[in-house]
């Protein structure tokens, strides 16, 4: 008997038996890598099944899901492979799409494209005149790859279902966020008396870094709100978006973000003026009036000085910024050079290293892995990349603002405007929380703290780019 036939007995052909031994090797990989997360193999057997069954928008909600939720501080191995697997999946739905046929790309409008210039030129200038040039390396190179996995998800959108199947995941993200914080909060034996003491509890579940979390809140709650003001709401919807909201402001007390408290009541009052303008006036005067009367209310003032952490001031900011300003007065031009901050620091430290602001100081410089920790973007960029990088921090806004609103004056009598105003002011929320707090916009290239902003702003370039050219202003 030939081997051929031999083969043939064993249930196929050559071929047959080859494919059957690759695929049996390729599923005793995650046996191999996961290790002790062998466990997570199987619901991400089920999200294939259920991906096959509901399609592309389903796969890139699971993705943003997982690159939101798995990539904090859970397992450094986990989330290696969670970014491996969801960028080898955002990859290959836009090259299944578009192929490599350039001409068939999206494009992106002159200004992104003149703010990505100007930035990277920034990085690779202020790296080559510094002391250490070769810091920033991981940098640019991170920062590239997050803004091509950008420009992926920007291309993904084909219609107004895709966009609101981003915004979609980023509120179930929050949710998430929300729903752990609350088991950590029980599981951990705190009280309700631990929130209002004077060295009160922040709890941010998932990700240690309580800013990070805070953001997915300052996205989703604006978003909500323009859900329910809408003229053409439904009940159903507005009684969940109601209840989401309130959901989240209990993740948002627990976690005592005050800048994106800031971010969150900046949001809300462009998304009344845009679309309620006399419930914008009543929200304006209920704000003044709640102000004052914690103001002048001693209880409440107490309350509230407890609850917002008033009595620390801006938390040391203000030594933080004073040691950006002599970094800049030392280092004008090109800035210390992107990753150099830690290298720096110490030469500028405003306390003393055993003190308790020095403690935290380092911890926090040893967590950043480099990162500035300036809390506010301008001198953040300022400090790293010298004048072109402030230019760089003062041109993102303007093009963001420039194309948004653009974009609100096209779409006004549209069906999209209220989605629009929703993501609008909840990008605009993120640029003003950075004045107090430098994450979620750009440089930290954390996927889980820049790119919900960048979802944001592409979402806004494609309505922008989808308007008839008579809507639109000369790009």
């Amino acid at each position: 008997m030939s081997t051929l036939s031999k083969v043939k007995i064993l249930g196929g052909s050559v071929t047959d038996i080859f494919n059957f031994v690759f695929i049996a090797v390729l599923l005793s990989l995650p046996a191999i890598i996961l290790k002790d997360w062998i466990l997570f193999s199987f619901p991400l057997i089920i999200a294939i099944i259920l991906s096959r069954v509901y399609g592309e928008r389903f796969i890139i909600a699971l993705v943003l899901i997982s690159l939101f939720t798995l990539i904090g501080d859970i397992s450094r191995t986990l989330r290696t492979i969670v970014q491996l697997t969801d960028l080898s999946l955002i990859g290959y739905l836009f090259l299944k799409r578009y192929g490599l046929n350039f001409s068939t790309y999206k494009s992106v409008p002159k200004s992104v494209i003149y703010f990505l210039i100007l930035y990277f030129s920034a990085m690779l200038l202020a790296s080559i005149f510094s002391e250490f040039p070769f810091a920033g390396v991981n940098t640019i190179i991170n920062q590239l790859i997050f803004f091509i996995l950008v420009y992926l998800f920007y291309s993904l959108i084909d219609d107004e279902a895709d966009v609101k199947n981003y915004f979609t995941s980023i509120i179930i993200v929050a949710c998430i966020l929300v729903s752990v914080s609350l088991i950590s909060f029980y599981l951990e034996g705190y009280t309700l008396t631990d929130i209002i003491v004077k060295d009160r509890t922040r709890v941010s579940g998932i990700m240690s870094n309580f800013e990070a979390s805070s953001n997915f809140f300052v996205i989703a709650v604006p978003i909500l709100i323009s859900i329910v003001l809408t003229k053409k709401n439904r009940s159903k919807l507005s009684s969940l978006s109601w209840m989401i909201i309130l959901f989240i402001i209990v993740g948002l007390i627990l976690s005592m973000s005050r800048s994106a408290i800031i971010g969150i009541v900046i949001s809300s009052l462009i998304v009344f003026f845009m679309l309620k303008r006399k419930q914008f006036y009543r929200f304006l005067i209920f704000l003044a009036f709640i102000i004052l009367l914690f103001m002048i209310y001693p209880p409440l003032n107490e309350f509230v000085t407890l609850l917002f952490r008033i009595e620390e001031g801006y938390s040391a900011r203000d030594s933080l910024w004073a040691m950006s300003i002599a970094m800049i007065k030392d280092h004008p031009v090109f800035g210390i050079g992107p990753g150099v901050y830690n290298h720096e620091l110490f030469n500028y430290f405003p306390f003393m290293l055993d003190n308790f602001y020095g403690r935290v100081f380092i911890y926090f410089s040893e967590v950043a892995n480099g990162v500035n920790l300036a809390h506010n973007i301008f001198l953040v960029l300022f400090v790293d990349l010298g004048i072109l990088g402030l230019l760089t921090s003062i041109f993102l806004p303007i093009i963001y603002f420039t194309i948004g609103i653009k974009t609100i004056k096209k779409y006004k009598e549209k069906s999209q405007y209220v989605l629009i105003i929703g993501i609008f002011a909840a990008g605009t929320s993120v640029i003003f929380r950075n004045i107090l707090n430098s994450i979620g916009l750009i440089y930290v290239g954390g996927v889980y703290t820049d790119l919900p902003f960048w979802l944001i702003f592409s979402s806004i370039v494609y309505f922008y780019k989808k308007a008839p050219k008579s809507y639109l202003l000369k790009d």
